[in-house]
């Protein structure tokens, strides 16, 4: 037997006739899906081409349709007599008569529970608003098909007047079915707390709404979001208005609001729950956004924007040091030449870190220090005749000369003077300040002295091997040398990468 019975002239490819009463009389009030079934369905009962079990399943897939929705349809179509159901295993609908259903419509009595109901369901709205019949039978399927009783859903549409006005779409009302169906509530009691959670949700979403300035009834979109962040998320209400606060930023919005809300609960791991915990979460953002946005300003950043990965990097850096410390340190590297980065920043302050430099004070004291020394640095430099070279090494020399062997200022100076014209002038100058460091040489006039005798004995030298005097010569007491130590050492001329006698000479008279 086929699902749908009725005149079967028609074949499927010949057109459908649709009556113009019913176009006119009951299309217009109907949902759009419902009219979608009617439709659909005729023509398969027209063609008489489904006669096989599952045939609502394909109408359900044909229309991109839930199964559901699609009974729930047809029995709107039944209860307009549009429709009569005259099997059950499998379905089988018969299509009525147009016709022969609106004279029924207008002329026989409905059924007595649904006429009682329809007409509590107008006593609600009274003048303010005329039902449609879809409305109506939508209202008495939450009786018939959710099970819910006739006094439980007059209480819900009681409760959708007093929360969204005499206007409400009937279609929001299904959402507040559905959480009635799911609790069980079927109960007015039951019912009754559903409700006070749905109008206190109602409510606490307007009250946003006041804070954007936005003066209408929320939607049931609106609703879901403060639902899920009251409930879900389990933010207290006042805990939810502080959050608006941060909506100034941008354009006011639910949406906006729920990214800001989603924030903090995930950068407090869900513990700011209560007012007072959100306002502490958005204070200490806000000194942490201002603290980022000194260190990236110190860093050399113009207009610097602070998103979360730069949080994170500064968080990081705050497991090294105090946020003096790292300004201290962003404007170190920010000062560097060439291509730097934030990893820069970390990896000085882990440098600190492992010297032992933990406050600003004692960074401060440390930049002092090599600030002083690259500036000693500088003048040996000039007098070196070269371009400066503040390395660390460089300066580790310089701590070895003039800190741990307290050499003045001018002893270091002449040996760089004698360091001119020398390629490597830094070892160069360390061996000559060693020499006079051993024969305690502290005064520029014994370091000249010492100097010439040096420069006599490396021409003595060089004289020497001119003419062919060796090691083993008999040269009494003169040594095949052209570098001398200062004290006790012995000079190898492999071993001498130091100025010739000439540029020795060159020096001296310079």
């Amino acid at each position: 037997m086929p699902t749908f019975q009725c005149d079967t002239s028609a074949l499927l490819w010949d057109a459908t006739a649709v009556s113009n009463a019913f176009l006119c009389e009951f299309m217009p009030a109907a949902p759009d899906g419902y009219v979608k079934v009617y439709l659909y369905g005729l023509m398969y009962a027209h063609g008489g081409m489904l006669e096989e079990e599952g045939v609502l399943d394909d109408l359900a897939k044909a229309l991109e349709m839930h199964r559901a929705d699609v009974e729930q349809a047809l029995r709107y179509w039944e209860r307009c007599r549009l429709l009569s159901r005259v099997q059950d295993q499998p379905p089988v609908y018969r299509f009525a008569s147009v016709q022969q259903a609106l004279l029924m419509k207008q002329s026989a009595p409905q059924d007595r529970p649904y006429e009682e109901f329809a007409r509590a369901l107008c006593d609600l709205f009274g003048s303010r608003r005329q039902l449609h019949g879809s409305e109506t039978v939508l209202a008495y399927e939450w009786v018939e098909q959710q099970k819910l009783p006739p006094e439980v859903v007059i209480m819900l549409i009681r409760h959708m007047i007093s929360t969204r006005g005499i206007k409400f779409p009937f279609k929001d009302a299904q959402k507040v079915v559905n959480e009635l169906c799911e609790q069980n509530a079927r109960t007015p009691e039951a019912a009754e707390a559903v409700f006070s959670r749905s109008e206190a949700a109602w409510k606490g979403a307007k009250k946003i709404l006041s804070r954007f300035n936005v003066h209408r009834a929320p939607t049931m979109d609106e609703i879901d979001l403060y639902v899920k962040w009251t409930t879900e998320w389990g933010f207290a209400p006042k805990a939810v208005e502080s959050a608006c606060a941060e909506t100034t930023k941008g354009d006011p919005s639910f949406a906006y609001l729920d990214k800001i809300l989603q924030g903090i609960r995930e950068r407090s791991g869900g513990r700011a729950t209560t007012a007072a915990q959100v306002e502490k979460q958005i204070a200490g953002e806000r000194d942490e956004t201002v603290r980022v946005r000194e260190m990236l300003s110190a860093f050399g950043m113009k207009a610097p924007v602070v998103d979360e990965g730069r949080r994170l990097v500064y968080r990081d850096m705050l497991t090294l040091a105090e946020h003096d410390v790292v300004l201290l340190a962003a404007r170190e590297v920010g000062k560097r030449r060439g291509a730097h980065s934030l990893d820069d920043v970390t990896a000085l302050l882990t440098a600190w870190r492992e010297k032992g430099l933990s406050d600003a004070g004692a960074v401060s004291g440390h930049l002092d220090r090599v600030a002083g020394q690259n500036r000693r640095l500088k003048a040996l430099f000039n007098v070196l005749g070269r371009e400066c070279g503040c390395t660390q090494a460089n300066r580790e020399l310089l701590v070895k000369w003039s800190e741990q062997w307290r050499m003045p200022d001018a002893l270091v100076e002449l040996a760089a003077e004698y360091a001119r014209n020398v390629e490597k002038p830094m070892p160069y100058m360390d061996k000559v300040l060693c020499g006079w460091h051993d024969e305690n040489i502290i005064t520029p006039d014994a370091a000249r002295e010492e100097h010439q005798r040096f420069v006599a004995m490396a021409e003595a030298g060089s004289e020497s091997a001119r003419i062919g005097v060796g090691r083993a010569g008999a040269g009494q007491g003169v040594k095949r040398v052209v570098e001398q130590q200062y004290s006790q050492r012995t000079y190898d001329p492999e071993e001498y990468d130091g100025p010739t006698a000439e540029q020795l000479r060159e020096a001296m008279k310079q």
